[in-house]
């Protein structure tokens, strides 16, 4: 983009911006523009009267989860494994009767 270009577009920008805060200040000019159905109705000026700029109210687009491959972070080969038996009884905790 050459100086002019984006000078261009920085003021289109601010216009629109403008446009659509008047016309969330004023909401008989925003019905005159252009009508639209109240429950489901999502524009510039509806949003920034709402006060919901950063994000509107759809829902995210459904993403299929990717599979991560799983590497054991130790060595198991190199592991003794040890396995340790001790008699103790079920009941040897028990609360007092």
């Amino acid at each position: 983009m050459t100086g002019k270009s984006r000078a261009v577009f920085a003021a289109l920008l601010f216009a629109a911006i403008a446009l659509a805060l008047g016309l969330a200040a004023a909401p008989q000019l925003h019905d005159r523009l252009h009508h639209g159905d109240s429950a489901t109705h999502q524009c510039a000026a509806t949003l920034f009267s709402s006060g919901s700029v950063e994000h509107s109210d759809c829902e995210p687009a459904p993403v299929a989860p990717q599979l991560i491959p799983v590497r054991p972070s130790l060595p198991v080969a190199n592991c003794p494994q040890v396995v340790v038996r001790l008699s103790t009884s079920l009941l040897e905790h028990a609360p007092p009767a």
